[in-house]
């Protein structure tokens, strides 16, 4: 991967981390202010862009450049498709369509592996303005 394409990754996995742990906050903000709906867009907003990082760290099934680059270990749960903590519940019965689900055990360790992430695409990010 060239310079100016890793850095325009590395810049997107910026963004999208931001984005996260924005989302996280917003959610524990609407949470605490009893707001339903904007709680479950802030975990849809993180859901989504928990995914994009993974797709950015794992474009294809054989491609984990910046997985590796950026130290991503391969059972980082932005490796896992869908966040675990947005998958439906095992049990036999179909959820409602108007049912949600999330299992907040599952979230620190998302969010553990974004800080990090972030951690490491801003020395990443440094680090190659400092050799151009």
């Amino acid at each position: 991967m060239g310079y100016t394409r890793r850095r325009a990754v590395l810049s997107e996995i910026e963004r999208l981390c931001s984005l996260v742990l924005l989302a996280y906050e917003d959610s524990a903000d609407a949470l605490k202010a009893g707001e339903a709906d904007r709680f479950w867009r802030s975990l849809e907003l993180l859901r989504v862009a928990a995914e994009q990082l993974g797709a950015l760290l794992w474009p294809t099934a054989a491609e984990n450049e910046m997985a590796e680059w950026l130290g991503v270990p391969e059972m980082s749960p932005l490796h896992l498709g869908s966040p675990e903590s947005f998958r439906e519940p095992p049990h036999a019965t179909p959820l409602p369509d108007c049912a949600r689900f999330f299992d907040a055990d599952a979230l620190p360790s998302l969010l553990a592996a974004v800080a990090e992430l972030n951690y490491q695409a801003h020395e990443r990010m440094a680090y190659l303005r400092q050799v151009m």
